[in-house]
């Protein structure tokens, strides 16, 4: 049995041995939930507690830290409702392999993880229905007490009230909103300090807990900057809102498909609209994903349903549905699955498996509804349609995603029409991508990966018109390197091509009335943008973006870059109406009157000069 080092006490291991509960008066019989029109909870009778290896395909990942309740506070019964603890862990438990279930096809080929599986390092999260105000109560198992000057909550402009009790639980009270709330409850005894041994853009994480793992370090140094801090085991916390009737199908309608319990059947054959997963535990196994019948325009992911596999639509519907408060998780899966190749962790932008995905078709606008559901453990790209991408459009509301450790775990692909709102996103790599026009992206809560920026537009040159991101709160970010754009704000050189060859812009596009705004990161963060203009540039504003702190400056990731650029041609790209506005680190302002705008100064901006001597560029 592997050994696993306390946090209350970083010279010790301990035995990974099934944990006892925090004890307490004020809790629900064992296993009780709520289920009424004000509160909601669920429960897996089939958790196990494994932090180490891949669980048993009929069980569900249970948290081996966290226990949590729910009451609402309107209540004058101290009883507290059972809400069950998921847990996520890096490569859930399989290894790198290249070939499903195979133990022995175990490679060293970059998969965006390092030292996390190794250190243990964990992601957890409870969610329930609520209708007004309510107390969620957080144990810690094995005894480990708390109390609640020992606990943050991120995004830290949440202004929740937090108490303990003598048990050594901590309650915090969630408001009722009807966006509902997303966060992260952050034990301060249970951080994680992330710290590089070099400054070159290969850098990577070093660790000091397996002599025999990856990257090893006898002993950690100053002259090892850390480059992020995280919970070792990280508990989210997703409040959601009743859903409207218009997103619950009808589970007695002969137009729904129940799936039972267990194996998912081949639903490329039904004739129903939709796909029903009821409470209970479904898997399709590591080398097959749910391909469904051209009827089937809607599926429904019940409170309590656990599904582990991937969902593909193949519907011509004007309206395409995925609801519901269910997870839909890809921990069977290795990574980068690879439909064409017997889902082995083969990368394939084409084929390489995607856990909500669908065929768009040509010259039929489509919208894709993703509402409520939570996605845990992508093997690749988490949402992407294929066919006519000017056609479809995604509404996305109240979706979560998390246990994202692998790279190349990108947030949802947005093409033009698409809306985003209420929003979590764990996520390895390019994460809110706002690759087409008359984008809306609010209220959006990231923990970000080491790859790539927060917000993407590049990869290819695009005509780009009418797109907002208001409102995103960073809660973290560990870069482990100077590459791929470890900014807030990217748009990267067209995919394949050297950063190096400036020569690659399309003078026929143009990216006009973008306004990104309202971004605030937590901790140590990445530079405020890196830009490759591949087309003309005019009125973009970023406004109200705060950055808490930089990691060692000798890194360079602090840099913001936004070079001169040109066509085949030498054409240069036209850049105007380009606005920096009320960026600031640290809490000091950023500004030419300051001093301090410049790629040595402290907000790091490496802007063209001529961008700025003549007008394009302007930082107020």
């Amino acid at each position: 049995m592997k050994m696993r080092r306390s946090f209350l006490d970083p010279s010790v291991f301990l035995l990974a041995l099934i944990p006892t509960l925090v004890s307490s008066d004020a809790t629900s019989a064992e296993n009780a939930t709520a289920s009424d029109s004000r509160l909601r909870t669920w429960w897996h009778e089939n958790g196990e507690i494994n932090y180490e290896t891949a669980v048993q395909e009929q069980n569900v990942r249970q948290s081996h830290v966290y226990s949590a309740w729910v009451k609402l506070n309107a209540d004058s019964a101290e009883e507290y409702y059972n809400s069950f603890v998921y847990e996520s862990i890096p490569r859930n438990g399989q290894g790198n392999i290249i070939t499903p279930g195979d133990p022995n096809s175990e490679t060293d080929a970059y998969d965006a993880i390092t030292i996390e599986a190794d250190i243990w390092i964990t992601m957890a999260w409870t969610q329930f229905l609520y209708s007004t105000d309510a107390w969620v109560k957080i144990g810690r198992r094995s005894n480990i007490s708390s109390n609640a000057s020992n606990v943050v909550i991120r995004p830290s402009t949440i202004d929740f009230k937090i108490k303990d009790d003598a048990d050594g639980n901590v309650y915090v009270l969630v408001p009722y909103r009807s966006q509902g709330y997303r966060f992260s409850v952050e034990f301060q005894d249970n951080l994680y300090s992330y710290r590089d041994n070099c400054d070159s853009t290969t850098c990577d994480f070093v660790q000091n807990w397996h002599p025999d793992g990856p990257n090893y370090v006898s002993e950690l140094t100053d002259d090892m900057p850390v480059m992020g801090v995280e919970p070792h085991d990280a508990l989210l916390v997703f409040a959601s809102p009743f859903p409207q009737a218009d997103l619950v199908p009808d589970q007695s309608s002969p137009d729904t498909y129940v799936v039972q319990p267990g194996r998912v059947p081949d639903l490329s054959d039904v004739d129903n609209t939709n796909v029903y997963f009821a409470p209970g535990t479904y898997w399709m196994t590591a080398t097959d994903h749910a391909v469904l019948s051209e009827s089937v325009e809607w599926v429904y992911l019940a409170p309590g349903a656990f599904v582990k596999g991937a969902i593909e639509f193949t519907t011509n519907a004007t309206t395409i549905k995925a609801t519901g408060h269910g997870v839909l998780s890809g921990e069977q899966y290795v990574y980068q699955a690879n439909t064409a190749q017997g889902y082995q962790n083969i990368q394939s932008n084409a084929d390489s498996l995607r856990m909500w995905s669908g065929y768009s078709t040509p010259d039929q606008q489509q919208t894709f509804v993703l509402a409520g559901l939570t996605t845990n453990a992508p093997p690749f790209n988490s949402i992407d349609f294929t066919g006519d991408l000017n056609t479809i459009s995604i509404d996305q509301s109240d979706y979560k995603q998390v246990g994202a450790f692998f790279g190349q775990t990108d947030g949802t692909t947005l093409h033009s029409g698409s809306s985003v709102r209420d929003t979590f996103y764990h996520s390895g790599d390019d994460t809110i991508k706002t690759y087409g026009s008359n984008i809306t992206v609010r209220d959006v809560v990231v923990w970000k990966g080491k790859t790539a920026p927060v917000i993407q537009f590049g990869w290819q040159s695009r005509n780009l018109s009418n797109i907002t991101v208001d409102g995103v709160d960073v809660i973290h970010m560990k870069y482990s390197s100077n590459a791929s754009h470890p900014s807030i704000i990217g748009a990267n050189q067209v995919y394949g091509y050297s950063e190096d060859d400036t020569s690659t812009a399309n003078l026929n596009n143009t990216v006009q009335d973008v306004f990104f705004g309202n971004i605030r990161t937590e901790g140590i963060g990445g530079n405020l943008m890196r830009i490759v203009p591949l087309a003309h540039y005019e009125n973009v504003t970023i406004e109200n973006v705060s950055l808490e702190t930089f990691s060692d400056r000798s890194n360079s990731i602090y840099r913001s870059e936004l070079p001169l650029w040109e066509d085949e041609d030498g054409n240069l790209v036209s850049i105007t109406g380009f606005t920096v506005r009320n960026f600031s680190v640290g809490g000091e302002a950023i500004l030419p009157i300051l001093g301090n705008v410049g790629p040595f100064g402290l907000g790091g901006l490496n802007i063209a000069k001529p961008l700025l001597t003549g007008g394009g560029v302007v930082i107020e």
